[in-house]
This record gives C-alpha cells, structure tokens and sequence, in this order.
C-alpha cells in the first residue's frame, strides 16, 4: 500500500510542480524570461529534442532563394547594391551590431557602421528589408583578425560561460526584439578547437539559443565554417563545429562555401569543392539538407609569389579585379599559366610594375551563376533534397560586385 501510493505522488509530483509554476508565473508572484527557463532545464542536443525545423519557404521571401550580407562598414554601397535587386530579393543578413564582447556576452556596435550618418545604428536597414518585403537576420559574430582582436581562446571560453549564464542569450534575444530582426544567424568562426569538449558546448549553446527564439517566432540559423572530412585543412578553424552535433540546434544552417583557396592559389568556391561538401553534409547531417543555404562569394582573391613560395594577399571585388585585368600588358602576363576564358573561375598570373609575381582568381556574373547551377544538380541527386528548392547566400552586398549576376540568378527560379 505505501508503495502504491509513494508511486502516485511520484508521478502526479512533477505535474503540480509545473503547474505550480505556470499559475506563479501568470500572476505574476514569480518572474523569468523564456530564456531563463530554457537554461534552467539544460537542454541537451539530440535528434529526439521538441524543437522542430521551420520548412524552407519561411527563411526567405525573394524569388530566388537568396540571401545577401550587407555589411555595417560598407553600408552605404551594400544598401544601394541592395535596392538594386530588392524587387525580386528582398531579403538580407546585417552584420555590424551582433559584434560580441566575449568577456561579458553584450553585444558591440561596429565601430565602422556607416548606415546612417553620426550614427553606428542599422535599424534603418532593417527598416529598408522589411519595407521591401524581406527578411532581415541579425548576425552574431566575433572580431578575432583586426589588430587587437578576441582570440580564439576568448571565443571558446565564452561559449562555455553562455551554456549556463542566461544574460548572454538574453542579450541576443533583446537586440532582436528590439530592432524587429525576423531572426538570427550565429555566425561564430575560429573558435579554440583544442578546448575542452568544446564541440558539444557549441552545440548546447547552439540548442539554447534556438529554444529562446522559438516561443518568439523567431528563426535561428548556424553559419557553418566549410568542412569535406572530420579533420580537413581548415580544422584549426572549423574544428570546433560538429556537425552531426548541430543538425538539430537550428531551423536552418549556412555553409559557408567560401575561400576554398588560401594555402595556394586557386577558387574560392568550385564544383568539385562543392561536391565535396554535399557528400560530407550527407555523412553526418542527411536530414539537413533541405534546410541548408549554401553561402557563396561574390568576390575573388590575389597572392604573390615570394622566395620560392605563394603568400595570400586579400580578397579582391569582381569591379577592382576587372580593373586590374585591363592594365595590364600581354607582356606581363604568364599566359601558359593563365586562364581569362574559364566558364567557372576565370585566373590570370602575371608579373606587376615592380617585378613582382602575381596571381587574380576570380568570379564573372556568368561563372558565378554556371556554379550554382552545378550545385543545384548536385543537391537533386540526393533523395534527401527531394521536393526542396535550392537555397543560396552571397558575401557580401556592394556596388563593387559582379552587376550582372542577379538576372541570370533569377532566371534559375
């Protein structure tokens, strides 16, 4: 008889506890955030996790599934390139007020914004992308290349702090609510691979971030650093990202499939790369698939040659490359080494004023656009992208980029 009735207290116990809660909550004796709750329940990444992926056709509004970075230090140039294409896509990434402070969670304005004059405010872009029919995502991010940056020690350390301390994602969820953002798009890069379990705190700070939007109707995306294997050349970078850990910690995930070319010259993106990615996504996270959205450049990359070795210099804009290709000489171009007609990537090697040896690689309107068809007939061989749509996203929004490109992109829808 004791037994019996200690099994029914047993279970009827955590009912009235909740209930408790809820009724304390409603009138008020007890306050917490959702954030809060969500913290104290310690959600744990998993397949069998509540949370369930938004389908595809609610992340972006434009005729073509497309997403474009407008970045707060370009800003002007990135609105005008903007509002160029609105019409037919409207909907944008920000990046210049999610910049984290990894020693306390808040969250920096860029110093550069250049959105409204006197001010390093982009409320009015998010303004611009909704009055255009657009959805605009907030980009959280960490400074660790300038000079005096964040290390990658900082940014792990504060994932691990933002597991189990509520302000941090109270913090994201504040800047949202408060300057009307659609959603989020956690955008953290370089975090300490060789730190203690720091996968799975990526992953669990990831989840509950997540649960804090979804009572909101806000949507959360993860940037993904690019990755073929486990352990790639990039893993320094990208080590910290596990995917199989992350395919249900978001609606959606941006891979990042951008700068495949650094070590030695090359593309920054190209089929092969691409094809590579799809059969790594399919590896460890198959049921993501239609919910990923393949982030794309719209810029190129130089490198010079030095004592017997190449070194990278710097990312180069599809009008500065064009520029350059017309200054120069046929007598100062390494024409065997050279390729100005490549249907994907066009390149040129040549040797500038100073004697010195140079490479461009590069992205014409048209080969941007044959390798985005090359990936979409990738994607349609798997069952998995059955019925979905491809998704894509381009770095980064501005009056510098290939002019051309968003009419052929069109075209494809």
């Amino acid at each position: 008889m004791f037994r019996s009735t200690f099994l029914k207290i047993a279970v009827l116990l955590p009912i009235f506890l909740v209930l408790s809660t809820v009724f304390l909550i409603n009138h008020g004796w007890l306050s917490a955030s959702p954030t809060h709750l969500v913290l104290m329940s310690q959600v744990q990444p998993n397949p069998s996790s509540s949370l369930t992926h938004v389908p595809m056709r609610h992340l972006l509004n434009g005729k073509a599934a497309s997403l474009g970075w407008i970045v707060g230090s370009d800003c002007q140039r990135g609105m005008q390139a903007y509002l160029q294409t609105a019409d037919t896509n409207p909907d944008a990434a920000l990046v210049g007020t999610g910049w984290v402070n990894p020693t306390d969670g808040t969250l920096i304005r860029g110093q550069s914004n250049s959105c409204v004059p006197g001010s390093l405010s982009m409320d009015n872009v998010v303004q611009l992308v909704h009055s255009k029919g657009g959805m605009a995502y907030l980009t959280i991010t960490m400074d660790t290349e300038d000079p005096g940056a964040w290390t990658a020690r900082q940014e792990a350390e504060y994932i691990d702090k933002a597991t189990t301390t509520p302000s941090y994602i109270d913090t994201i969820v504040h800047e949202v609510m408060r300057a009307h953002y659609d959603g989020v798009i956690m955008d953290l890069e370089e975090a300490d691979s060789s730190y203690s379990s720091i996968q799975q705190l990526f992953a669990t700070y990831n989840q509950h971030v997540w649960a804090a939007l979804q009572p909101l109707h806000k949507l959360y995306g993860i940037a993904l650093i690019h990755k073929v294997s486990d352990r790639d050349d990039f893993y320094k970078l990208n080590g910290f990202q596990d995917w199989r850990l992350l395919e249900h910690t978001a609606d959606f995930l941006v891979i990042m499939a951008v700068d495949q070319s650094y070590f030695l010259p090359g593309p920054a993106v190209s089929t092969e790369w691409l094809k590579q990615m799809v059969a790594y996504a399919m590896q460890t996270m198959p049921d993501m698939l239609p919910n990923i959205i393949w982030e794309l450049p719209l810029y190129g990359d130089t490198w010079h040659w030095d004592n017997g070795k190449w070194y990278f210099d710097h990312i180069v804009s599809y009008q500065d490359a064009q520029a350059l290709i017309a200054q120069l000489t046929p007598d100062q171009i390494h024409a065997s080494s050279s390729d100005l007609q490549s249907i994907y990537t066009p390149h040129v090697v040549y040797t500038d004023t100073d004697g010195v040896k140079r490479t461009l690689w590069y992205l014409t309107p048209q080969g941007l656009y044959n390798i985005i068809v090359a990936l979409q007939q990738i994607l349609q061989q798997e069952p998995q992208f059955a019925g979905a749509h491809l998704q894509v996203a381009f770095w980064w929004r501005t009056t510098l980029e290939p002019y051309d490109f968003w009419h052929l992109l069109n075209s494809l829808y």
